[in-house]
């Protein structure tokens, strides 16, 4: 079995709204993701979210028909390896995880069953013109290993002992993070072509 987690526990400063809930294609972008996620069989993702719009986040998928764990993040401020330790914490027993952070939310379905078709026992890095990208899959043997990375780290920290294995896919959108309003104008541009 295989589980998500939907990082959507920051302040969305450069967005100035909160980034999970801004208008994309005929939805927001947070039900974008889970639409991949359901297509992919993910049937109750978690998504990590706190304070400032945590709350908000929360009514809105109360509101929508995906059914979705929600898991909070007491301390957001330490950075996105904080959420990311909440929501392995808050995982049954799982082969693994995909780590999605929420300003990726134009990633295909097939990227995803691309990425997952590889070796599911490694950390594995979607990458686009040999650039990595989002979201990442994380295998069960490695939950220990991240925890007990310093708040101050990142992912990145276990690539000496856990070197990830890169699986090109053919889908620019890995790169994209719709983070500002220029980047969710440019977002839906793509989208109506």
């Amino acid at each position: 079995m295989i589980d998500a987690l939907i990082l959507s526990a920051g302040a969305s400063r450069r967005m100035g709204t909160p980034k999970a809930l801004c208008p994309l294609g005929d939805s927001v972008v947070i039900d974008r993701i889970l639409s991949v996620l359901d297509e992919l069989g993910i049937r109750t993702p978690k998504v990590v979210l706190a304070k400032p719009h945590g709350d908000e986040i929360a009514r809105w998928i109360k509101k929508s028909a995906s059914p979705v764990d929600l898991v909070w993040n007491p301390a957001p401020e330490e950075g996105m390896l904080s959420s990311i330790s909440c929501g392995l914490r808050a995982l049954a027993p799982v082969e693994g995880v995909l780590l999605w952070p929420v300003d990726v939310p134009l990633v295909q379905t097939a990227t995803i069953k691309t990425l997952l078709a590889a070796d599911r026992r490694r950390w594995l890095v979607p990458t686009f013109a040999d650039r990595g990208g989002h979201p990442v899959w994380l295998p069960s043997e490695q939950f220990d290993d991240v925890l007990a990375l310093p708040s101050s780290a990142s992912l990145r920290a276990l690539r000496d002992t856990h070197p990830p294995l890169r699986v090109p896919v053919d889908d620019p959108e890995v790169l994209v993070d719709v983070d500002t309003p220029a980047a969710l104008e440019t977002a839906q541009s793509r989208l109506r072509r």
